[in-house]
């Protein structure tokens, strides 16, 4: 699957969804992207510093519909060096495979930078189409990891 124009490297290592006593920590970088499913522990390394990133969701309201709002709780933490965090290192297909690129976190910045020892937790809500879909996030223009998810509602 494509997304933004960057095909899924052969490298990258799909995930069982099977549930687990504890979440497994990933190793993530640009030259080894990952496969993950929400509830990964993550830890990207970019020539900037180390990150530690969790997605959880996409968490939608009981309602039945083709579309509905889905949100995506991202928490980060910052674990030598610095990062930049921009809502536009992410990118989103939905049940449908359109693209979603999210202009802004809820809390309605676009970025910010984590120092080492700084943790931080936002989110994006988007309306998608129900299914399987998957977030991409690709800073410093680099896929380093595709989280594959299920949009369902009731």
């Amino acid at each position: 699957m494509a997304l933004a124009g960057v095909a899924t490297p052969a490298s990258a290592v799909a995930v069982s969804s099977a549930p687990r006593a504890a979440p497994q920590v990933l190793q993530a970088s640009q030259l080894h992207p990952q496969l993950a499913i929400p509830g990964d522990v993550i830890d990207v390394t970019l020539r900037t510093g180390q990150t530690r990133v969790v997605l959880v969701g996409p968490a939608t309201p009981p309602v039945i519909a083709n579309a509905v709002p889905g949100t995506f709780t991202f928490s980060f933490a910052q674990k030598s060096g610095t990062t930049a965090i921009n809502v536009r290192d992410i990118g989103i297909l939905d049940g449908n495979d359109s693209l979603i690129r999210p202009v802004k976190f809820d809390d309605g910045t676009t970025s910010f930078i984590l120092k080492a020892g700084q943790r931080r937790t936002v989110k994006i809500t988007t309306f998608m189409a129900s299914g399987t879909g998957t977030l991409r996030w690709a800073p410093l223009n680099h896929y380093v990891v595709d989280w594959q998810f299920v949009q369902e509602t009731d």
